[in-house]
């Protein structure tokens, strides 16, 4: 008995929405999918358009002054206000089956929800792969709008062209794209002409206390309040969200710093002196925050130790068009091949460079 096409591809997107999660075991290539990870949570923001913008005001008009009685007033407008551009970063991920080996394992429930799955979920981790070494790169290049935006292109290390920052403080300014070339303009403004578009950066020599220090005054330093008087919905504190990612040698330092301090952690679950904390289910933690290692950072250039708010380090989906998923089809050049495709658009928005966060690093 023959079967027609149209019916094989029913077969296989019937499957394919009605598969189990997770009913398979994989060996993966990273042990932490981190970012992958951050597009499925509820962290994510649904957005449209043709690119990802919003306004931000860099200066006041500086009309605020004490006075005396009958001074006279100087009125002045100085509002600086731009545009944060954020391109849509189109990516996506296929799976594939032959017409022959579907029928095989046609009358085989078991062995036909196996090769389907299988296939699907090889296809999802090459996406899971793609992002996660992706966000940890930089794009290719200042006009690359293929790639998305990344940790390291946000929290820069250098301060101009081929200068590492050396001093701890608004200083990261300059990135440098996978061409080698260098520019200061992020997401659509020029960090060399907007002193408040540089994040905090610090350098360490190693993981001891003067490196705890840097770490605090990090924290410190991009912990903006609003005023109390200042009254209006975005302007009002958001729960912070914050997370910070190392590579592995360097989360074993940290590790290794905290057990040179221990006092009881060994014994009750969790130590703490003055923000450095291990606690049952984190390995450890730096400020109350649980610092991951992430593989993709082990040959990171200058060792960075990241820390981000996800409330202002946001990742984006376009709204209507994440994780779509296309019915099986053929095509003339394989008639036999059934391809299933899912596809997407997402990127990383931040709206304050100076709150997102902010990154600690070696000099060399």
């Amino acid at each position: 008995m023959g079967y027609r096409p149209e019916d094989i591809a029913d077969l296989l997107a019937t499957t394919l929405a009605d598969l189990p999660d997770q009913e398979l075991e994989y060996a993966l290539d990273h042990q932490e999918y981190f970012f992958a990870n951050l597009f499925r949570t509820k962290n994510i923001k649904i957005d449209g358009g043709t690119s990802i913008q919003r306004k931000v005001s860099f200066d006041t008009s500086g009309n605020a002054r004490y006075r005396e009685m009958y001074d006279t007033d100087e009125p002045k407008f100085g509002d600086s206000i731009q545009t944060i551009d954020v391109h849509w970063a189109l990516v996506g991920t296929n799976a594939s089956w032959d017409e022959f080996e579907i029928i095989q394992q046609k009358n085989s429930t078991k062995g036909y929800v196996n090769l389907v799955q299988t296939r699907r979920d090889k296809a999802i981790i090459d996406l899971a792969d793609l992002i996660e070494e992706k966000m940890v790169s930089v794009p290719d290049s200042s006009t690359d709008r293929k790639h998305p935006f990344t940790l390291p292109y946000y929290l820069r290390v250098l301060t101009t062209a081929g200068a590492i920052n050396t001093t701890a403080g608004f200083n990261g300014a300059t990135v440098t794209f996978g061409d080698a070339t260098t520019s200061t303009i992020c997401a659509g403004i020029d960090a060399a002409s907007e002193s408040k578009w540089r994040n905090w950066a610090a350098p360490y020599t190693a993981i001891n206390n003067t490196f705890l220090k840097r770490y605090r005054q990090a924290c410190i330093k991009t912990k903006f309040r609003p005023p109390m008087m200042l009254d209006t919905p975005l302007m009002k504190e958001r729960a912070a969200k914050m997370m910070c990612i190392a590579g592995t040698d360097t989360v074993l330092d940290i590790m290794e710093l905290v057990d040179k301090k221990d006092d009881n952690h060994t014994s009750t679950g969790k130590e703490a002196l003055g923000g450095l904390l291990v606690v049952n289910g984190d390995l450890v933690r730096l400020n109350r925050v649980p610092v991951i290692p992430v593989d993709t950072l082990d040959s990171a250039d200058y060792d960075p130790i990241y820390t981000f708010d996800l409330s202002y380090f946001i990742p984006v989906v376009h709204d209507g068009y994440w994780m779509k998923t296309t019915p099986p089809m053929t095509s003339r050049g394989q008639h036999t091949t059934f391809t299933a495709f899912q596809d997407g658009a997402h990127n990383i928005l931040v709206e304050n460079i100076r709150k997102c966060g902010h990154v600690l690093h070696k000099t060399s």
